[in-house]
């Protein structure tokens, strides 16, 4: 049998196995070889798959560590000796296919040492195999990402969301950052990629687990037969980002325009305008010419609502009605109040320290009546008052029957 093309060989038939009062074992495990091997083409109605690592492992069920692209389903796993996996597929491989056999890197040694890296290699019903290559770099905040998982998917013009299909393939990064998806059809495409950070190298994302979509999407070259995805940065899933305001329309009213983002929540309802007070929101100036930036908003789904701020108070206000013009005069008692101009702009997605752009819809000269809320009394001063009600009543002279 062939050792598998690519992967860590072993330079000792000797097993991994302190003896009893020795050093504790720290070496992690690694596939010696695999039967097909690695890069076998023509192959025939193949069932079965054997792989033998370098010490005795934890005798895991393939279904935990074993995955193939396109999927195989797995009947039944059998060790021999703890060091031999043998894998029964429910079917043969299928005809005319390149298929894509990935060993996870979680996978561990009868002491509970993890296999750091995962490795993955083609085996052929076909009698060639494919040599278009996708790469890029992945990066987390400064630095380059190790083990980082990146996950290729075809675009397909259908409305099923990408994470929702099979995925094509799956690889990881080096110690600087860099990934390459071998074997592809020349050309192919449309792809897109996916990658996140992962820890435990189980090769799936968990909740708080940084990933990113990466925003093009990416062919093989029919000429070159590469595709190049560049450098992809992830951030801590609750990283700030950036929303950039395209040029917009001028309002109708003078004024600076402001605005904030808003995080929109699985429970939103919707957004209701409402005054806000200088301080409760980070406000940033919008420029018609020029757009703007509004710094520190929440990963995720976001809402921006921007206003007018017709009384240069540097707040979105209730104003009244002798604001909206010079020729308008009221008394005390018959003001009218309005909210400041204001429009939403709904689902801004914004994935963690990234950025992105948005532009705001045309403004209207519609504007939404506000009442004014009468002023609340303070606990304490409400308290005298009713002392002073209560002492008055107390000290009123009696009237004679």
């Amino acid at each position: 049998m062939l050792l598998v093309t690519g992967l860590v060989l072993v330079v000792s038939c000797a097993v991994v196995e302190p003896p009893p009062g020795g050093p504790v074992d720290y070496t992690p495990p690694h596939l010696v070889s695999a039967y097909p091997d690695s890069g076998t083409t023509s192959l025939g109605e193949v069932s079965v798959l054997r792989f033998t690592f370098s010490e005795k492992m934890d005798r895991a069920n393939a279904f935990s560590w074993l995955y193939f692209f396109p999927d195989q389903r797995i009947r039944k796993t059998k060790w021999h000796g703890a060091m031999e996996a043998e894998i029964f597929l429910e079917n043969p491989l299928p005809a005319d296919t390149l298929i894509i056999v990935e060993i996870a890197g979680a996978m561990r040694d009868a002491h509970k040492v993890k296999n750091r890296q995962s490795h993955r290699f083609p085996l052929a019903t076909t009698d060639t195999i494919a040599s278009g290559t996708l790469a890029g770099v992945l990066l987390f905040e400064d630095g380059p990402l190790d083990n980082g998982v990146v996950e290729l998917y075809s675009l397909q013009p259908d409305s099923v969301a990408y994470y929702r299909r099979p995925i094509i393939r799956r690889t990881v990064t080096d110690a600087q950052g860099v990934y390459r998806f071998n074997w592809l059809p020349i050309p192919s495409g449309p792809f897109l990629v996916r990658a996140f950070k992962d820890d435990d190298s189980n090769l799936r994302p968990g909740e708080n687990d940084p990933q990113r979509l990466l925003a093009d999407t990416l062919t093989v070259d029919q000429i070159t037969g590469v595709a190049s995805a560049g450098v992809m940065t992830l951030y801590p899933v609750n990283t700030p980002g950036t929303l950039f305001a395209d040029p917009f329309e001028a309002p109708l009213h003078s004024g600076s325009v402001m605005a904030w983002a808003m995080a929109i929540s699985d429970a939103d309802t919707g957004y209701f305008p409402e005054p806000v007070r200088a301080g409760q929101e980070q406000f940033s100036f919008l420029y018609p010419d020029s757009g703007g930036v509004i710094n520190e908003v929440a990963p995720g789904n976001n809402r921006v609502i921007a206003f007018v701020d017709m009384d240069r108070d540097s707040s979105f206000s209730a104003i009244p009605d002798t604001i909206l013009s010079s020729n308008s005069i009221s008394q005390a008692d018959s003001v009218l109040w309005y909210l400041e101009p204001w429009i939403v702009l709904e689902d801004i997605s914004l994935e963690p320290g990234l950025s992105t752009d948005f532009k705001l819809p045309a403004w209207t000269d519609s504007l939404t009546a506000w009442t004014k809320p009468e002023p609340v009394l303070p606990d304490s001063l409400g308290a005298a008052l009713e002392d002073s009600l209560l002492i008055d009543l107390m000290e009123a002279p009696s009237e004679e029957p």
